[in-house]
């Protein structure tokens, strides 16, 4: 991390770029990009202004090299290395990944609240395509979840106008498919997940329960009660819970020793298996028999 004496100076090969129009750089590819750092778990609070970076501090991304060849990772074809030197005016073979004299030169600094690029410029264009190319950066918001190494992140309003809809949409399915549920269905899922509510739990706090579980995690609840074994999961946790079925470490047996499963995932494959009708429903006579 290099900290600021003055504001920052983009390091270019030219002077000053004039705007000129854009030739196609990406299919689909927005005319701004906005690369910003990814903000990560920290100590310090998020208000802080260290947070993620310092006001007055920037980071430099250079070019990266390939492990072993040493070859330079410029994100460039040839085809792109010859368009970009004519419209910066640059003599063949600048751009070339083998030219180092210029690419040691290369740098992108990034400040607490990032970098736009306008790809009108020749210029912003040049990092952009390095910058996809970079291990550190994520080339959307989407891959960033992707990409382990990522730290930054090349974003757009369009992006992340499609994020932000796309969770509103999820939520909205969560909702929908929680409001439609009885107070039997909900305790069923609370269960799956671990967090089992007592008979005599109120309606109002077994929908309190998983109301924060549908606003904290809509995925992972809608992801619970589209799991075609989801009524057997409950069903194995009420068998427990009624001791008509022992669970012992990570295996399942009846309570006379025979086992049923090593782990639940087998339990429920044993259970679901028409051959293994007799013991489900004797297991389920067990439970009306127990309630």
């Amino acid at each position: 991390m290099v900290k600021k004496t003055a504001k920052a100076t983009e390091i270019t090969t030219e002077a000053k770029p004039v705007a000129v129009k854009k030739e196609s750089v990406v299919n689909n590819t927005p005319d701004k990009v906005t690369l910003k750092p990814i903000k990560k778990n920290g100590w310090l609070p998020e208000d802080h202004d260290g947070a993620i970076r310092y006001s007055k501090c920037f980071e430099r991304l250079t070019v990266q090299a390939t492990r072993g060849t040493g070859v330079l990772q410029t994100g460039l074809t040839e085809e792109d290395e010859r368009r970009l030197e004519k419209k910066m005016n640059m003599s063949t073979g600048t751009l070339s990944r083998y030219n180092k004299d210029y690419w040691t030169m290369f740098r992108v600094d990034v400040p607490k609240e990032g970098q736009i690029l306008d790809l009108a410029f020749p210029e912003d264009e040049l990092k952009y395509l390095v910058l996809k190319a970079h291990q550190r950066v994520a080339n959307s918001e989407m891959e960033r979840f992707d990409s382990p190494f990522a730290e930054y992140v090349m974003t757009s309003e369009e992006q992340e106008a499609k994020v932000v809809n796309k969770k509103s949409k999820l939520k909205r399915k969560a909702y929908k498919v929680f409001s439609a549920m009885s107070t039997t269905e909900m305790k069923d899922v609370l269960k799956v997940l671990g967090k089992r509510a007592g008979d005599d739990s109120s309606v109002d706090f077994v929908e309190s329960q998983l109301d924060k579980i549908v606003t904290d995690d809509p995925q992972n609840f809608l992801n619970t009660v589209e799991d075609p074994t989801f009524t057997m999961r409950a069903f194995i946790d009420d068998c427990i819970s009624s001791r008509v079925l022992v669970k012992n470490g990570t295996k399942y047996q009846l309570p006379g020793g025979d086992v049923v499963g090593y782990a639940l995932e087998q339990t429920i494959e044993y259970l679901q298996n028409p051959s293994n009708q007799e013991v489900y429903l004797d297991l389920k006579g067990k439970m009306s028999i127990s309630k």
